[in-house]
């Protein structure tokens, strides 16, 4: 049975152990990274129990206790405490360091003879179930005569003794446990290049039963015999004790997105990223998927034909994954999506799914109204589809799909181009009263932002203006003095004023009450819109005046008689 002494922590071997462990660990099982836990949760605390053999506890019974370490008196089981470190559930790699140093020292008559230190244990598990504890080593031995002088070994961080995972690490309630007995027969056989070097007989260890040799090298050769078989009777304790280690299991890998766009014509965006994951986790593994699919549980993946489920994916390949965080833009087409469902990112092992640890399934919130596909614009006519030269009249369309002010109408085809932006859901026009006379095609095209104009076209008459004939009889002709009759043209319609007074030509005939003619005017061309005449003198009687105008290429004909009477 061992004897317990504690002492304080040895500050200057655990900062060189804490260098040396930092060294051996690679992502995502940093001995730096400790287990998740929530605000409010205490960590658990992470031990490693182990008596190390049966024989450093009841021949280098007397022990000191440092840095944390306690020792269980009826079983001599050493607990290092401080564990910082994962362990891996679906591979069961770990690598977990722990505090604590224990001084196994054979004294006897209050002399010491030999002591051997180990200080700050680290477990280490590969893919492979492959193990091992390694420690900052040390020994010392007094000297026993001239053919043993007094030795000693620097504090050293070495592999004491490896072992097989076997079942791997058992899952608790955010602690892994794992229990296992390290390699003994056959580690260092007999009359190896390692057993020579080592300075260690012929013959042993016999059947090459042995601690680490990189273990009894940091040892004095004094005290080696004691973790190898030297076919002593003490043999059957030197084996290597089995130890129970705990460790925290690896954070789950996790996925987080940002919509970087939803539209009708371009799809959904997604910009995503993971932390936590593993290229290869099996034999034969590739990366991991991260795809987009209806919610409610990762679909069949377990060949890449299972992929046609997702509207959209992404292969991270092993490159892409640093220290298991990754990148992806993940874009799916509108109609790979439906609105009635809900979805979610989920990723998977590539590329057949060789186990579930990195399955995750992330819900995604998508703004269905962004992609919508929009309404239609539309564009109907409404207004006249004619109109008489000097005249204006109204022409427009009714705007379906967009929304007032967010559009502009640009009427063309009738005269000068003319804008309008949608009020009302219209949009409205002058045609112009100077347009002529002929066939138009009016052309109204929509703008909005983003998308291409929506035209329509109408066919548009202008016809020949309406003349407004007139005439004043200023001075009535006698026997004795001509007459002066003015005639004058102008155009009907709410547009006169906006174009010139008719051109064109005018005649005048007379007539005596019986239809005979008196005189003829001849062709008289209007000016602005007038003309004045000089008329013959008459005898006494009735005569009738005959006005007539040609009209124009803008302007129709008119006429028009009047009565006088000459006395």
């Amino acid at each position: 049975m061992s004897t317990l002494t504690r002492v304080g922590a040895r500050r200057g071997v655990r900062t060189s152990a804490a260098l040396t462990v930092a060294a051996l660990v690679t992502a995502p099982l940093a001995l730096a990274t400790a287990p998740a836990q929530a605000a409010d949760e205490t960590p658990a605390p992470l031990t490693l129990q182990w008596e190390i053999s049966e024989r450093f506890d009841s021949h280098l019974s007397t022990h000191v206790l440092g840095d944390g370490a306690t020792e269980d008196a009826s079983t001599g089981v050493i607990t290092f405490p401080g564990g910082v470190g994962t362990y891996h559930p679906a591979t069961d790699e770990a690598s977990v360091a722990y505090d604590g140093s224990v001084a196994g020292s054979f004294a006897f008559g209050g002399t010491t003879y030999y002591t051997v230190t180990l200080a700050d244990p680290v477990v280490t598990v590969g893919a492979d179930g492959a193990g091992e504890i390694s420690a900052v080593v040390s020994a010392w031995n007094a000297s026993t005569g001239p053919s043993s002088p007094e030795a000693s070994t620097d504090p050293t961080r070495v592999v004491v003794t490896t072992f097989d995972a076997g079942d791997g690490w058992t899952d608790g309630e955010g602690v892994g446990t794992l229990t296992a007995t390290p390699d003994w027969a056959g580690v260092l056989p007999a009359g190896s290049a390692e057993a020579t070097a080592l300075g260690i007989p012929s013959g042993q260890p016999v059947d090459g039963q042995s601690f680490s040799p990189d273990f009894l090298g940091a040892l004095t050769p004094g005290v080696r015999a004691h973790f190898y078989a030297s076919g002593a009777s003490s043999d059957s304790q030197k084996d290597p004790s089995s130890f129970v280690a705990e460790a925290a299991p690896v954070a789950p890998p996790t996925v987080t997105y940002e919509t970087l766009g939803a539209d009708p014509t371009e799809g959904l965006t997604l910009s995503v990223k993971g932390q936590g994951f593993r290229a290869v986790t099996q034999p034969g593994d590739n990366g991991v998927y991260v795809g987009l699919a209806e919610a409610g549980g990762l679909p069949p993946v377990d060949d890449r034909e299972g992929q046609d489920a997702f509207a959209a994916v992404d292969w991270i390949t092993p490159s892409r994954i640093t220290e298991g965080a990754f990148s992806s833009v993940l874009n799916a087409p509108t109609d790979e999506l439906d609105p009635t469902k809900q979805y979610a990112l989920y990723t998977w092992q590539a590329h057949t799914h060789s186990n579930d640890s990195q399955d995750t399934e992330t819900a995604v919130e998508i703004d269905w109204s962004q992609l919508e596909a929009p309404t239609p614009a539309t564009l109907t006519f409404a207004g006249a589809v004619a109109q008489r030269y000097a005249t204006t009249n109204w022409v427009g369309v009714s705007v379906g799909g967009v929304e007032d002010g967010a559009g502009t109408v640009t009427l063309t085809g009738v005269g000068a181009a003319q804008t309008a932006t949608i009020e009302f859901g219209r949009a409205a026009f002058r045609v112009p009263a100077s347009l002529k006379p002929g066939a138009y095609t009016a052309r109204f095209s929509l703008a909005t932002q983003g998308a291409d104009p929506v035209v329509l076209t109408k066919a548009f008459t202008v016809y020949k203006g309406q003349p407004v004939l007139g005439h004043s009889l200023s001075t009535t002709p006698t026997p004795s003095r001509t007459g002066n009759l003015l005639v004058g043209v102008a155009h009907a319609g709410n547009g006169a004023g906006q174009v010139a007074r008719p051109a064109g030509q005018a005649v005048v005939r007379l007539y005596t009450s019986a239809g005979r003619g008196v005189w003829y005017s001849g062709v008289k061309v209007l000016s602005n819109g007038t003309v004045r005449l000089q008329l013959p003198k008459l005898a006494k009687g009735s005569y009738r005046l005959d006005i007539s105008y040609g009209g124009s290429s803008l302007t129709l004909g008119a006429s028009q008689q009047r009565t006088f009477t000459v006395r």
